[in-house]
Parts: structure tokens; C-alpha cells; sequence
């Protein structure tokens, strides 16, 4: 029982050998007989069954396909039409149609052939050279997914068939080149529908996304005829807006030709300024790009001083760029900052094309293509954002934005005020007023006229601050802080900016008006929020300074330290005469505290600027007396402290050059009795006793805000009696006449017991 199972198994076997291998016999002839039929499809010698006396159409010589100076009858093309004759219907007429790889000529310089990719036997490229029914790229079925294609040579996954030969256009970076390989942007399905071929991943960049090797309608085997730039608009889609504007150089530059001698009219007006192979710098830059930062190169190959181009210039002073932002200052995707190379980066400079689109013309109308002969403005001329209202700069000089809501706002205050190009406030927006970033006059991109003969610095302001400018209603007058000085002719620092004859900030520079103002910033502590538009009067609170000077010295003592210790004392009016005013109709609210005394504007007076009234003097009096008698008289401000007697005996000169250190406790000032400038040698006066900026001499504070009584160690005095000028002709006497110097009883005896102690 169990040798006949053996036997049924081993049958079994037998059977099944015997069966597989009739199969398998009769699959291996059937194979054999499909390949046979394949090939003489082609090949219809191969089979001596077809073979007749018989010449055929074609001419089929003897030996290799690729004969000497004659091209191998396998590749001709009346081989190809023996199928392919356009009487079935099928994709590959359209070799023959248009336009196609070019064939039957010698590979440029800038191809590299591999060997697996042959040439003719005249060194040509031919069909063969990518076309072979037994290539590793032939495929049963077009289209195939792995990137066979029918009779390629070698596989054509993503163009690679392409870059094998064009290693330059795939080597995109190093050949300034147009990407390949990257996703940046979302291709359009009508660049498929136009003939571009899919790649293995969506929105992947190849050669056939932009080349078809067979029935090409434009040149160079573009997909598209791109005379209009049409297949770089496709993807491109924002930046079509550059037709027919300026930077359209057919209409502009209509001879100009690119680096590769391409007349416009031929290669569409992107080619002007970029190339997709082969350029001359990132961008695909289709311009010669000189030494420098090539972001800013880019545009300067029109727009430099040094160009053949009959175009606009930038001139000499223009906006900075390839600078860096402010820390403090962000900007938004609508200003983009960019690397030297000129590729977009947050992290960036400011270059021209951080304010301009150069693609088009008006930022808020795609429709306005401004036109070959119009003239452009703040609005359009390819800023990215209209600046009729100076939006644009406020962006980045966001510390400069108060200057909308103030009197430097001419668009309110003077409407009909023009910059040098001609434009008034309303259209060149309020910082267009006094700059303008290109072709200024001078140095801080200046707007306005400036003289040669005067210094920069003061003509910012005086430029309408004069008799017959924008400002004529605010003159400075023929007496005024000292200007176009530097501060170590007074031996004085500061804090505030100085500036040198250009008007550049420096740190050994001179005081300018721009020391003290802030053009831009009308008042320091609180900003604008309604502004009424209307030229609003200003006090020493705001108009423009660069500090408050009211109700304290914030700003005058920044460099005259010494004298802001007058705050709260009793010559601080905010205490004691808060409505008195100065010769300009001004109270101390209005004028800060020191200029109840010192006009730094339109002051009547030269010495010391003084903006109150002199006092009356006699003759015996310095006129240096009479800044102080204004208000220590019957009829002034102080007329509770008049001294009974205020005069020193004129007849004795006193030299005070032995104590000349103003830092010293025991120094005393003497001044000229008519000009009242200070000397060395004359006559003892107020001030040579008093520092009417100090209430102590020992203590150099400010006052305590309240009306005091003062006694001999305060009131204002200079110095302490015990040592001062007056012991160098009084001796110990000089304490009594010091203490009593104002007292006509008691002036000239000493008491009893002084005489005592000096016996």
C-alpha cells in the first residue's frame, strides 16, 4: 500500500517535469519568433523568408549602418517614414513641424558629448546621437514611468537625457543659470497644456519645462515663441507688468542689445535685462555688471554715472545702499531687504530694490504704465509703495514719522513750496520737501538749493528760514546762539550731535541749528496725536528741540551744566513771576526758564542775548549792571530786593588775573564797562559778586522750588566772604564789607569789635 503512494508521487513528478518543460519549450520558440517579427519590422533582411531579387525603395548598402561621409540608412529619416508616414495618425508628425533639436551640425564649444552618446562619422550630432531602438531609454511604452522613453539612448527621468550634453545649463549656479531641479514656484497647468513636459515631482523645474526638443514654436526650441516674452510671463506672472513701461527697452532703447547681442525686438523685453543661461550674474543678468555690490550693480548698469545709456542717473548724493537697518527698526514683506547677490534675505541690506519693483510702474495700478515721456513721481516711478504721503520712508526712518503732524509738514504750512525738481509738497509727500534720494544738491540727499560760499549745515535751515523762503515768518534775527563754533573755544561738552560744514554728525564737529532742533520731531515728549493741520505756535516745549526746555533747562544744560542750578531758586519765574514776560511777549511757560533772560532767537540785544529790558544805570554803573537792575527796580519783576546801594567805587581798578580759574570757589568775573564783555582788569559789578544762576556757592544743587529769604552764605552769591577778591585790598575788613556791601549805613565802618580784633 504505502510503494503505491511512492509510485502515484513519483508519477506525479515525472508528469509534472515532462509538462513545464513543453511549456517552457514552446514559450522560449514563442519568444524567439515575437523578437524576430519585432525586428524585421525594421530589419525586414534579417529574415531570409523575406528576401527577394527585388531591390527595395531605400537603398540598403552593405556593412556598417554609419558609413564613411554618409549617414547610416537605419537613422536616415526615410526609414522613420516607412511607418511614420502621417497616414495613421500619432504624436510624432510634429518632429518635422516647427521647430527641433538641431541635428546634422558640430556640438559648440559649451557642449560636452559623452561617449555613450555618439556623434556621425562627420562629428555631428545626429538622430542617433540621442535616438537607438535598443537604448537604455527605449520602452515598449511612451511615456513610461521610470523616465524610459521610446528609442532614447539613455533614460530621460527629469531632463537627464538633456544635461548630459548641456552640463553648463545643468549646472545652473555655477553657470549663472536658470534654476533647475527646484520647486520655487507653482507652474501653470497652461505651460503643460503648451507642450512643457511633466517632471517626476509637481512644480519641479527641467530643461522640457521650458524646451521641447521636437515641434518647438519658438526659437532655440522654447515651447512657446517668447519674442513678447510670453513663456517667461507664464510662470513669471507678476512680473509682466514691465510691458510697456520705461524699463521696457523696446520702447525706451529700441537698438540696445543685451551681453549676447539679442535685439529685444527678437528675444522679448525680459532679455534685456536677464538671460536663462549663461549670464552674467546671479538674477540672470543680461548686462555687464562692474566691480561692487551686485544687487546695487544691477541697476547701475543704466542708471550709473558712468554709463553710455541716455537714462535716468542717480547723481552724486543718493540713497545709501547695501546698508544695514536700524536695530530697532522691522520691516514688512513689502520692503524686502536682499543679500549682495541681490537674492532676497530678512536678514539683508537696503538695496534699490528694497523701495523699487522695476517691473512695474505704478504700486497701486497694474493699468498705469506711466508711458516713454511721462515724467515720474513720488507715486509711481516703480517704488513699491506710493509715496505721495511718504509712507515709503516713514517705514525704515520710523523715528522721522512725527514730521507728518508738525509746522515742517509744507503740504499745511507752505503748499505751494518746491524742491528742486519741482514738486510741491502734495506731490512729493512731506519728506520729499527737503529730500529726495536721488540727484539731491549735496549730502543728506538735500532738496533745496544750496550756496556754495556758506557751510552746508546752516543752509538745511536757512534754506527757508530766511526772508524770502517757506519760513520767512521765523527768521533767527540779527542776534542768535552762536552757530558754525566748536565747543572747546568755550571749554564745554555736550551730549547733543555736532556737525561738520557738510552737515554730518561728528564728534569734534560744531554746533549747527541742528544741535539744538530736531527738524523732524516736533515735540520731544509727547507726540502729535491730533494734529489740526494748521501752522501751530510753538514754545520751549517743542517746536522741533531736541529736548524740553520748559519747564526746566533740559535742554540749555546739556552743554551749560552750571546753569541749570537756577531751576526752583528765586530766579526761576516759574516760582517767583510766572507771568512776567521777555521783550518777545513771552512768559516763562512759553519761553523756558532761561529764556525769561537769554533769547537763543531774535533777540534785540547782542550781550548775552538778553530778552528783558535794561535796567537804568548812573554813571559810576557798568553796563553789565543794568541786566540786573531790568528787574531789581521800582517798576520789575524783583522790586521787593533793591539794594540800597549796588556800586563799587569806579576809580579802582580791580585785576582779577590771579584768580581767573572759573572753577574756583574764590573766583570773581570783572567786565568791560561799556560792552560789558568780560575782562581781566576794570570795575567790580553785579555779576562779579553774584552768579545769578546759582542761590548757594557752596552748594551746587538746584533751588528747592519755593520764594527764599537768602542771607551772606546764599542769595545768589559768587563766593564766601572769607575768600574772595575783595581780601586783596581789604584784607580782614574785606568779611564786613562783603557781608554789608549793600547796606549804605553800615558799608564803610566796621564795628567795634572787627576794629578790636584787627588792632
Amino acid at each position: 500500500m504505502i510503494s503505491n503512494v511512492r509510485f502515484n508521487k513519483y508519477s506525479l513528478y515525472i508528469l509534472l517535469t515532462a509538462f513545464f518543460f513543453l511549456i517552457f519549450n514552446h514559450y522560449t520558440f514563442a519568444l524567439e519568433m515575437s523578437s524576430k517579427r519585432d525586428c524585421v519590422v525594421c530589419h525586414i533582411e534579417w529574415m531570409e523568408d523575406f528576401r527577394t531579387d527585388q531591390e527595395t525603395l531605400v537603398e540598403f548598402p552593405s556593412g556598417n549602418v554609419l558609413m564613411k561621409d554618409t549617414q547610416g540608412v537605419v537613422s536616415s529619416e526615410e526609414i522613420c517614414y516607412s511607418c511614420h508616414d502621417g497616414y495613421v495618425m500619432e504624436s510624432r508628425h510634429i518632429t518635422w513641424t516647427y521647430n527641433r533639436h538641431p541635428v546634422f551640425v558640430k556640438p559648440s564649444k559649451n557642449i560636452t558629448v559623452p561617449i555613450d552618446l555618439p556623434l556621425s562619422v562627420k562629428d555631428e550630432i545626429y538622430c542617433g546621437t540621442c535616438h537607438s531602438a535598443h537604448g537604455k531609454g527605449a520602452a515598449a511604452q511612451h511615456g513610461d514611468p521610470t523616465g524610459r522613453t521610446s528609442v532614447f539612448r539613455e533614460v530621460n527621468i527629469d531632463s537627464s537625457l538633456c544635461e548630459k550634453c548641456h552640463r553648463n545649463e545643468a549646472s545652473f549656479k555655477f553657470s549663472n543659470g536658470h534654476p533647475v531641479h527646484t520647486k520655487a514656484l507653482e507652474l501653470p497647468v497652461k505651460l503643460f497644456e503648451l507642450g512643457a513636459k511633466p517632471a517626476s515631482e509637481k512644480n519641479k523645474v527641467v530643461c522640457q519645462s521650458c524646451h521641447k526638443v521636437h515641434g518647438a514654436k519658438g526659437n532655440k526650441i522654447l515651447i512657446v515663441d517668447n519674442r513678447n516674452s510670453d513663456l517667461c510671463s507664464l510662470c513669471h506672472e507678476k512680473q509682466k507688468s514691465l510691458v510697456d513701461t520705461k524699463h521696457d527697452l523696446r520702447t525706451t532703447l529700441p537698438d540696445e542689445k543685451n551681453i549676447k547681442k539679442q535685439q529685444l525686438s527678437d528675444s522679448g523685453p525680459c532679455s534685456a535685462c536677464h538671460t536663462p543661461h549663461n549670464a552674467a550674474g546671479n538674477r540672470l543678468w543680461a548686462r555687464p555688471i562692474k566691480e561692487g555690490n551686485p544687487a546695487s550693480q544691477m541697476c547701475l548698469t543704466c542708471h550709473g554715472e558712468n554709463t553710455d545709456y541716455k537714462t535716468k542717473r542717480i547723481g552724486e548724493y543718493s540713497h545709501p545702499i547695501n546698508a544695514k537697518l536700524a536695530s530697532d527698526v522691522k520691516l514688512s514683506d513689502e520692503l524686502p531687504l536682499f543679500s549682495e547677490d541681490g537674492a532676497k534675505n530678512p536678514k539683508g541690506n537696503v538695496q534699490c530694490f528694497t523701495c523699487h519693483d522695476i517691473h512695474r510702474w505704478d504700486p497701486n495700478s497694474l493699468i498705469n504704465k506711466g508711458g516713454k515721456d511721462v515724467e515720474g513721481d513720488s507715486s509711481n516711478s516703480f517704488l513699491r509703495l506710493a509715496n505721495d504721503s511718504s509712507i515709503l520712508c516713514l517705514k525704515c526712518h520710523t523715528d522721522k514719522e512725527q514730521l507728518a503732524t508738525s509746522d515742517h509738514n509744507l503740504a499745511v504750512t507752505a503748499p505751494e513750496e518746491k524742491n528742486v525738481q519741482g514738486f510741491t509738497p502734495l506731490v512729493s509727500g512731506p519728506c520729499g520737501v527737503c529730500h529726495i534720494p536721488h540727484n539731491a544738491v549735496s549730502n543728506r540727499l538735500w532738496a533745496k538749493k544750496i550756496s556754495s560760499d556758506k557751510d552746508t549745515a546752516s543752509q538745511l535751515c536757512t534754506g527757508c528760514h530766511n526772508s524770502n523762503g517757506a519760513a520767512k515768518a521765523k527768521l533767527l534775527g540779527d542776534n542768535y546762539h552762536a552757530v558754525g563754533v566748536t565747543l572747546d573755544k568755550f571749554n564745554i561738552t555736550t551730549t547733543l550731535p555736532l556737525f561738520d560744514n557738510e552737515g554730518n554728525k561728528t564728534a569734534d564737529g560744531k554746533i549747527a541749528c541742528l544741535t539744538c532742533h530736531d527738524p523732524h520731531t516736533w515735540d520731544p515728549i509727547n507726540p502729535v496725536q491730533n494734529y489740526t493741520s494748521e501752522n501751530v505756535e510753538g514754545d520751549a516745549g517743542n517746536s522741533f528741540l531736541r529736548k524740553s526746555n520748559s519747564p526746566s533747562s533740559d535742554l540749555c544744560k546739556t552743554c551749560h551744566k552750571e546753569k541749570a542750578f537756577v531751576d526752583g531758586t528765586d530766579h526761576d519765574m516759574n516760582i517767583t513771576g510766572p507771568e512776567a514776560k521777555n521783550l518777545l511777549g513771552q512768559t516763562v511757560r512759553e519761553s523756558g526758564q532761561c529764556g525769561v533772560c537769554h533769547l537763543v532767537h531774535n533777540s534785540p540785544n547782542n550781550m548775552k542775548l538778553w530778552g528783558r529790558a535794561y535796567g537804568k544805570i548812573t554813571g559810576d554803573e557798568d553796563l553789565i549792571d543794568s541786566l540786573c537792575n531790568g528787574c531789581h527796580s521800582s517798576d520789575g519783576i524783583a522790586k521787593t530786593k533793591i539794594p540800597a546801594i549796588a556800586s563799587h567805587p569806579e576809580e579802582r581798578l580791580i585785576n582779577n588775573v590771579l584768580r581767573s580759574d572759573r572753577q574756583s570757589l574764590d573766583f570773581s568775573p570783572i567786565f568791560d564797562k561799556i560792552t560789558g564783555a568780560e575782562v581781566n582788569v576794570g570795575n567790580i559789578s553785579c555779576p562779579s559778586c553774584h552768579n545769578a544762576h546759582q542761590w548757594s556757592p557752596l552748594v551746587k544743587e538746584k533751588g528747592v522750588n519755593k520764594n527764599l529769604e537768602g542771607n551772606a552764605t546764599n542769595s545768589f552769591l559768587r563766593n564766601v566772604s572769607y575768600n574772595n577778591i575783595c581780601i586783596d585790598c581789604h584784607g580782614l575788613d574785606a568779611i564786613f564789607r562783603y557781608k554789608y556791601f549793600h547796606d549804605p549805613n553800615e558799608r564803610v565802618e566796621p564795628p567795634a569789635s572787627l576794629i578790636k580784633f584787627i588792632e
